[in-house]
C-alpha cells in the first residue's frame, strides 16, 4: 500500500486524560449531577424531617453562641442546671436524652469555662452540678442571642405537636420525666430558649 492511501492515526491522548465528549450529546449529558432530581423534605419520613430540622437548628444556634465558648448543647445543660438549682450529672442526661459519657463531656468544658461547679454528693458515689454567677451571666447572654433570631417564635400549633410527641415516644419507652423545680426565682422564670418558651425542656 502506498503512503498515499494510508489513514492518519489520531493523536495520542495524554495519560488521565478523559476522553473528549460527544459532539452529539446533548449539553451536561447525563453525567451533570446538577440535572438530576433530588427528593424534596416534602418526601422524607418524618424521623428524617425532625432529625435535619435539630441538626440545621443547631448548627445555627452554635454560629450564634460561638464567641460565648458556647454549644446549643452547653446552653441546653445550663438551662436545666438553672431550672433545677441542683441536680447531678445522670439525672441531667436522663433529661436530656443523651448519654452520660457524652454529656459528662459538656459538663467538664462548662465546668472549665466556670460556667458550673461540682461537688461530691453526700452518698459519695455522685456529684450536685451548680449554676455559678458567671454561668447565669453566659446563659442570659445567650438566650437573649436566640431569641432574636428570626425563626424564635416558633409556631404555637407546632410546639404543641412537639410537646406531645415528646411526651408519647417517652412513654413508649416507659421513661418518667425527671424531676423538674417547681420554685424557680422571677428571673428563672421569665428565662426562655427562644423556641422553647416557659416551658421545661425534655
Amino acid at each position: 500500500m502506498s503512503g498515499q492511501n494510508k489513514v492518519p492515526k489520531p493523536p495520542r491522548r495524554p495519560a488521565g486524560r478523559p476522553p473528549d465528549p460527544d459532539p452529539e450529546s446533548p449539553a451536561g449529558g447525563p453525567t451533570d449531577l446538577n440535572a438530576l432530581q433530588q427528593p424534596g423534605p416534602e418526601q422524607w419520613a418524618t424521623h428524617r424531617l425532625i432529625t435535619i430540622t435539630a441538626r440545621l437548628t443547631e448548627r445555627r444556634l452554635n454560629r450564634q453562641l460561638a464567641h460565648l465558648k458556647l454549644t446549643s448543647s452547653g446552653v441546653d445543660a445550663l438551662e436545666v442546671v438553672a431550672e433545677l438549682d441542683t441536680t447531678t450529672l445522670t439525672e441531667l442526661a436522663e433529661l436530656l436524652c443523651v448519654s452520660s459519657q457524652s454529656l459528662g463531656k459538656v459538663i467538664h468544658r462548662l465546668q472549665g469555662l466556670g460556667f458550673l461547679t461540682k461537688e461530691r454528693a453526700r452518698d459519695g458515689r455522685s456529684a450536685n452540678i451548680r449554676l455559678t454567677e458567671t454561668g447565669r451571666a453566659a446563659l442570659s447572654t445567650a438566650e437573649d442571642l436566640v431569641r432574636a433570631l428570626p425563626e424564635a417564635e416558633a409556631d404555637a400549633e407546632f410546639r404543641r405537636q412537639l410537646e406531645h410527641h415528646i411526651t408519647r415516644l417517652r412513654n413508649t419507652e416507659h421513661t418518667p420525666l425527671p424531676r423538674t423545680s417547681q420554685a424557680r426565682t422571677p428571673m428563672n422564670k421569665e428565662r426562655t430558649h427562644g423556641y422553647n418558651k416557659p416551658h421545661d425542656r425534655a
